[in-house]
């Protein structure tokens, strides 16, 4: 009768085990605005589906954007955040490139336009390099 009452325990310790780990996960996912509302039912007991939360496309996206550790977790992560981080580090790449090219085209037309005034005041046509 004691076997019984052990397989007993262990079982509801487990039960309970499983439940506290999904209410935090729950309690994980429902801190992301807006995903509260989209976490799939479960029965006492059972683990969060990660499946489950993979087919609701609009949860998956939340979650994959808000929490990429929960969503590798979860069994559906992916690279959005390294594809934007590194999206990032291209644009601010190329305003650094443009600006670079920007204060080099400002310091050309600085230098054509002092050669211009400098022969215009020599009496030559800067085009033409010809007298006036």
């Amino acid at each position: 009768m004691n076997d019984i009452n052990q397989q007993i325990e262990k079982a509801h310790s487990a039960a309970e085990a499983t439940e506290d780990q999904a209410r935090q996960l729950e309690a994980r996912i429902a801190a992301i605005p807006g995903a509260a509302r989209l976490i799939p039912l479960r029965q006492y007991g059972r683990p969060v589906d990660g499946q489950a939360i993979a087919r609701n496309l609009t949860l998956r996206s939340m979650v994959e954007r808000h929490d990429p550790a929960l969503a590798a977790y979860l069994g559906f992560g992916s690279d959005v955040h390294r594809r934007e981080a590194e999206q990032a580090a291209e644009r601010q790449a190329m305003v650094e490139r443009m600006t670079a090219q920007t204060a080099a085209l400002r310091q050309q037309n600085s230098a054509a336009q002092l050669h211009r005034e400098r022969a215009a005041l020599a009496g030559f046509n800067a085009v033409t390099r010809r007298a006036y």
